[in-house]
């Protein structure tokens, strides 16, 4: 890819996440001041099994990806820590007066560190992972598998 390409690519890409952002914004406010206070959910129990189960799915993915050496760890870890963390949100916010203290404990004992351990995971693994040449000299590739760089650890 041209260098001229690959910088109004950036740029094109910058001006869509900051848009985002400005959008999610107003749109953040807007709920805000417009949700009742309270709602009944008619599908409850599909949301909270829902993300359950993705949590399942994320978390088995971080396992194969770990045990084949795939630097798709790096994705379905942080996407496990997302989930996670999702789920500490929505257990304390939601929970009924007598639960708060379980959500609460639950999120800071289980949900919050594993999210940090995951995150940890995917920054372990960009910092361990390195560009391999390609063939031509001036083009780089991210590997498949981890590579271990001249200190001869493992991750």
């Amino acid at each position: 890819m041209k260098e001229s390409t690959a910088k109004v690519m950036r740029w094109s890409l910058l001006r869509l996440l900051i848009l985002g952002a400005i959008a999610e914004t107003i749109w953040t406010v807007y709920v805000g001041a417009e949700l009742p206070r309270r709602y009944v959910a008619n599908h409850w129990d599909i949301a909270w099994v829902g993300l359950d189960v993705a949590q399942v799915i994320m978390l088995s993915a971080s396992a194969w990806a770990a045990w084949k050496r795939s630097t798709l760890l790096v994705v379905f870890s942080t996407s496990s820590a997302t989930l996670l963390l999702l789920d500490a949100w929505f257990d304390v916010t939601t929970a009924r007066h007598g639960d708060v203290f379980q959500s609460i404990l639950l999120a800071c004992i289980v949900e919050v560190p594993s999210a940090l351990v995951l995150v940890w995971v995917a920054h372990r693994v960009l910092s361990h992972t390195t560009l391999l040449p390609t063939g031509n000299a001036n083009e780089l590739k991210k590997p498949t598998t981890f590579e271990v760089h001249d200190s001869g650890e493992k991750i």
